[in-house]
């Protein structure tokens, strides 16, 4: 669907900018003046449009390293507190910045800012890189003039974010490996050894072993149908890309990945860590508790745990503590919900929000370094059995033939 940029002004008369998706300009003009805005000017964004339509491409080519946003957020704190203007800041960052698109949406909120707008409402017409908790945070930085410690505050939380998907990333490196080496060991021999083997039974008069019969059967099947699997393959993932992207799929497949061994415990850690230091930190910079709440809900990737804080979040809004609130979540562990409780009663949420994340992070290394040496025995196993089985099919009619011709 086209994606349309904006200038328009809202009823007090403020100048807004943004996004929309509609099928043509006259309907984005129509869900414009549907919320109440004056439109200014509105053309279509060929850039966002292609990111839309082709969103394998659009991760490749318009890729913002997470760590790349941290260092702007760093180094755009320590201008601003050495008492550089926004605008000379953000012109010094642009300057020091190598990622070609990142530099573009520098040089765009620059100009925004130029033009009037604040640097939360520029990093609101920006939400597809800078998250809500950016604008949110900043906002409440430049009501208390404190940018430099809010913009830190935002780095430091990517700098945790990332180690928090490295050490995600890390568990499944090895096990996806052995498994990529498996899978092309097995291949390699039924497409390429078992072939010049099966010449040599060809000429043997006796009954082939059953073990053989099947290896061989599955190594014609491979050689004769391979473009058939490919296409199969293809289509079996995009077929779970399109169900994945339905809220249906989405929350069955996230149900799945909790439940799965070994993985799920640590696949949970993550995300009750991702969620109480996002939340810590949004609470520490004078957010709100319902706005953190539910900036935090919508950073969360499962939907299993995003449905939980979501109806964690209607009962807050209707007078319930958050202890009560969280006390039926199945992914946050019991030392979370003790640990929110005295946070609560303390007036020390923040602070307690932010030890369970440290507290969980010491977790999930343990865990993942638990996993990689859980995992090495079985998978080895596997590894041997399905190379093993293939070699025993080859013997064993060699062994028969030997045994025939004495």
């Amino acid at each position: 669907m086209p994606v349309f940029s904006y200038k328009a002004f809202d009823s007090a008369g403020k100048e807004v900018k943004g996004v929309i998706e509609a099928a043509n300009l006259a309907m984005a003009r129509s869900k414009l003046q549907q919320q109440r805005l004056y439109i200014r000017e509105i053309q279509e964004d060929i850039a966002k449009r292609d990111r839309t339509l082709f969103p394998f491409l659009a991760k490749f080519i318009y890729r913002i390293p997470r760590k790349d946003i941290g260092l702007f957020a760093k180094e755009l704190g320590t201008l601003l507190g050495a008492g550089i203007s926004l605008d000379e800041a953000l012109q010094d960052v642009w300057e020091q910045t190598s990622n070609p698109n990142l530099k573009k949406i520098i040089l765009d909120i620059k100009n925004e800012v130029i033009s009037g707008a604040s640097l939360s409402e520029g990093l609101k017409n920006h939400s597809d890189i800078f998250p809500p908790v950016y604008s949110s945070m900043v906002q409440v930085g430049e009501a208390t003039g404190s940018y430099e410690t809010v913009l830190n505050r935002l780095s430091e939380l990517e700098e945790k974010n990332y180690e928090l998907k490295s050490k995600a990333i890390t568990a499944l490196i090895y096990p996806s490996f052995m498994f990529a080496m498996s899978i092309g060991v097995v291949l390699f021999l039924l497409t390429s050894v078992v072939p010049q083997i099966q010449n040599m039974f060809a000429k043997f008069k006796g009954e082939l072993p059953l073990l053989t019969r099947f290896v061989i059967a599955s190594s014609e099947f491979i050689r004769a149908g391979w473009p058939f699997l490919i296409l199969l393959l293809v289509a079996a993932l995009y077929g779970l890309y399109r169900y994945r992207k339905s809220e249906v799929g989405k929350l069955k497949t996230d149900e799945l990945l909790f439940r799965l061994p070994l993985f799920g415990k640590l696949l949970k850690k993550i995300q009750a860590s991702r969620f109480a230091r996002n939340f810590g930190v949004l609470l520490e910079s004078n957010v709100s508790l319902i706005t953190a709440m539910e900036i935090v809900t919508d950073t969360i990737t499962n939907e299993v745990f995003r449905q939980e804080l979501k109806e964690g979040l209607v009962q807050i809004k209707e007078g319930v503590s958050i202890r009560q609130a969280l006390s039926s979540s199945e992914v946050l562990p019991q030392m979370a919900k003790g640990l929110i409780a005295a946070g609560e009663s303390t007036d020390k949420l923040p602070q307690m929000l932010i030890k369970v994340a440290d507290i969980l992070d010491r977790e999930i290394d343990t865990a993942v370094k638990g996993l990689t040496t859980s995992l090495e025995p079985v998978l080895i196993v596997v590894m041997g059995v399905l190379v093993g089985g293939i070699m025993a099919a080859i013997l064993l009619p060699i062994y028969q033939i030997t045994q025939y011709i004495r």
